[in-house]
């Protein structure tokens, strides 16, 4: 079979650490990269030896593409996914899908309507700690699952540096641009949202992205709830994630020990992350690989545009329920 020749669409940091795990999949050739920012495509250049082009048009007119990985700022993963599925690319888009579900909605039926796959870039799933943590769910070693608390905090940042990620209008807010990985794997471990509780703090005014918190509670449809703190207010700082089931506990935080103890307490288990993470594929390449692996098999992607646009309402909500403060059920859509 036919190497599947990928384009870069956005070749910032993020877009440059996504190829930089292709280049590794056995079936994957990156042949070039789009970017408006002269910098940004002399630096893909440099590390991959491709030819690079100021748009996504430029490059599908001057190269053959079978699919694109889109890594550009948020607001334009709609129009970038959508060119690239009518071009009749198969498209890998990182997270946020999108800012709103009218636009990942357009992102779907574009890929559906073009007959390419859509997979969205949610890899903390796949990060050791998390897919470790998801496994023992789904084992039932926990039992049914009940409550969560998962905490993603530093502390207060008036800006993120000179790029994109300070203009609000482009990123949308902290919650689409970091929460959303725990989002999606809350979602994971309790299954189908039904209700959102939220609260959104400002600690800067002059910060109106990153100096804030936010805090919400996730209903689910089994009866489960999820406590989620995040963002940039407080320097102590946690990063941690607490599961309680009907069998037994969880707890871990990034990097550090997996604490596992029975309900009846005549088991427990202390797990380093690091014995927890060898062995494991990559995170980026795992979402990649599935992507490519889903193109040259005809089969449905692992993280498909329909979870990607299923975090985003939840984050929606959560915005929605502090705007009004009131509790927010789902779904949004009708």
């Amino acid at each position: 079979m036919s190497d599947i020749r990928v384009g870069l669409v956005g070749c910032g940091g993020m877009g440059r650490s996504l190829v930089g795990q292709l280049v590794t999949i056995d079936g994957a050739r990156l042949v070039g990269g789009a970017d408006p920012a002269a910098e940004s495509r002399e630096l893909l250049a440099n590390e991959h030896n491709v030819p690079i082009f100021s748009s996504f048009a430029e490059m599908a007119a001057n190269t053959e593409l079978d699919a694109v990985i889109v890594a550009s700022p948020n607001r334009f993963h709609r129009p970038n996914t959508v060119e690239a599925a009518q071009a009749g690319k198969h498209v890998f888009c990182e997270k946020p899908m999108a800012l709103t579900l009218e636009d990942c909605q357009a992102m779907i039926d574009a890929c559906r309507a073009a007959g390419v796959k859509l997979q969205i870039g949610q890899v903390l799933r796949y990060l050791p700690d998390f897919a470790h943590a998801i496994e023992v769910v789904q084992s039932g070693q926990l039992g049914e699952v009940k409550h969560g608390m998962i905490f993603r905090y530093g502390g207060p940042r008036a800006h993120w540096g000179q790029s994109w990620r300070d203009d609000q209008s482009i990123v949308g807010h902290y919650i689409f641009e970091v929460a959303v990985h725990e989002i999606d794997f809350a979602r994971q471990v309790f299954g189908c949202p039904v209700a959102v509780t939220g609260w959104d703090q400002s600690f800067d005014p002059a910060s109106p992205l990153w100096s804030r918190a936010t805090t919400w509670v996730i209903e689910f449809e089994n009866g489960g709830v999820c406590l989620l703190v995040e963002g940039m207010f407080n320097p102590i700082g946690r990063s941690e994630v607490e599961l309680a089931g009907t069998a037994g506990a969880l707890r871990f935080g990034w990097g550090g020990t997996h604490i596992y103890k029975a309900s009846s307490g005549e088991e427990s288990s202390e797990t380093e992350s690091s014995v927890i993470a060898a062995g494991r594929e990559s995170g980026l390449r795992r979402e990649l690989r599935e992507w490519i692996e889903a193109i040259q098999n005809d089969t449905p992607c692992t993280i498909p545009g329909e979870e990607g646009m299923a975090n985003i309402e939840v984050a929606l909500a959560v915005l929605e329920s502090a705007r009004r403060k009131a509790r927010v059920e789902l779904p949004l859509r009708a």
